[in-house]
């Protein structure tokens, strides 16, 4: 399954009517025939952030997602998690995005953001947060290459064996 490849971080606002307008950048790369005519907006499982995948790729990880009609507890809220605070959102003609007044508030989110592509999805920053994020990755840049390097040679991805 082929998903967009998102990379770069752009400065957006919020409008009055909690719109936001996805960077001609991101929207180049959504190709409705390939990934739906929506975005799945999630709470970020590692950050908290709210992140963004197209239609057909969320669609497409929850198939890979094993079933359990009796699950556990930690498998039911990972499932809540990901499912029930999970919000589908429409991409208007112009190329924005309405994010709904209750999921605003759950999520904290002010009127001026960063979007960051993130590889398979977007993530919405407050743009203060972003700011000393990307500060604080910088930083440690040296600290996460190592990591990640290591990481990759303890374990290699299936098909490099």
């Amino acid at each position: 399954m082929r998903h967009p490849l998102f990379v770069d971080f752009h400065d957006v606002a919020m409008d009055e009517k909690n719109r936001i307008l996805i960077p001609s950048e991101y929207r180049k790369r959504i190709v409705p025939e390939r990934d739906g005519e929506l975005l799945y907006l999630t709470s970020g499982t590692v950050n908290g952030k709210p992140w963004l995948y197209t239609e057909k790729y969320y669609e497409y990880r929850s198939e890979q997602e094993p079933l359990d009609l009796m699950p556990g507890d930690d498998r039911n809220s990972y499932e809540q998690m990901s499912y029930s605070l999970a919000t589908p959102i429409e991409i208007d003609k112009q190329g924005r995005i309405l994010i709904p007044e209750k999921t605003l508030r759950r999520l904290g989110l002010g009127k001026e953001l960063t979007m960051c592509g993130v590889r398979d999805h977007l993530e919405l920053w407050n743009r203060s947060e972003w700011d000393a994020r990307r500060a604080e990755l910088e930083k440690r840049r040296s600290e996460i290459m190592a990591k990640e390097s290591l990481s990759r040679r303890l374990n290699p991805p299936a098909s490099a064996t």
